[in-house]
């Protein structure tokens, strides 16, 4: 999971118990029918590993990209695209992952492998999107919003500084 930076707990559970099936057709004591068993059970646990993993994927793309959704500077300058067709798009993958997880949740227990196609479809649309970002433009509205609250800060403390002497001068004739 180099994408996230992590590995979580189930997806090794998942690859441990797949390698653990594996080991046992080299297993001399066991019979061809308990050798094909332990080879279906390592491909279920491979398939739950993968579609997990695209899963995770998923979340965690769309995390990434309902941040961009939030912030309206970012939304509006900060893609390589135009906001409207970044909202369409974003609609569209929102659209993809609740086909992939109906089609997931229709073949529970009976073909777990029929939504793994579609999550892939789904992580590759989302890394399309993600690519729209421009970091050079978002790093350019943060400075530019460093500078401008800086400045608010400045010049409010310059007001309040002759608010206060223009009162304090007044306030000698009165």
């Amino acid at each position: 999971m180099g994408y996230i930076g992590d590995k979580p707990q189930q997806i090794l559970i998942e690859l441990e118990n797949t390698l653990a099936h594996i080991s046992q057709l080299y297993n001399h004591k066991l019979n061809y029918h308990d050798e094909n068993v332990n080879l279906e059970k390592a491909y279920d646990h491979l398939i739950r590993a993968t579609l997990d993993c695209y899963k995770l994927l998923w979340v965690h793309i769309y995390e990434q990209l309902k941040v961009i959704e939030k912030n309206e500077s970012n939304r509006k300058l900060g893609l390589n695209i135009s906001e409207a067709e970044f909202r369409t798009k974003l609609q569209t993958l929102r659209k993809m992952a609740q086909e992939a997880r109906g089609i997931e949740m229709s073949l529970v227990g009976v073909e777990p492998i029929a939504s793994l196609d579609k999550y892939k479809e789904v992580v590759k649309f989302g890394y399309e999107l993600i690519d729209t970002i421009d970091e050079n433009k978002i790093q350019e509205i943060k400075s530019l919003k460093t500078f401008i609250s800086t400045k608010e800060f400045i010049t409010g403390i310059v007001a309040g500084i002759l608010t206060g002497l223009i009162s304090g001068y007044m306030l000698l004739f009165i």
